[in-house]
């Protein structure tokens, strides 16, 4: 599920903070705006198992 709220895509080298937004297009600069929410779990994910033990193994 894509969320409704979207951020400046080029926030980070055109402003000093992120910028939400429901519209299109950044309201500061006139960018474009994307979706802001992270990617959405997926428990066949390939390379999981590779990233838990990563983990694990830092934490140690």
């Amino acid at each position: 599920m894509k969320s409704s709220i979207l951020v400046c895509e080029a926030w980070r080298s055109t402003h000093d903070r992120p910028v939400y937004t429901l519209a299109e297009t950044c309201p500061e600069c006139g960018g474009q705006a994307v979706n802001s929410a992270p990617a959405p779990y997926n428990p066949e994910d390939p390379h999981g198992e590779y990233r838990r033990a990563l983990k694990r193994r830092e934490s140690e």
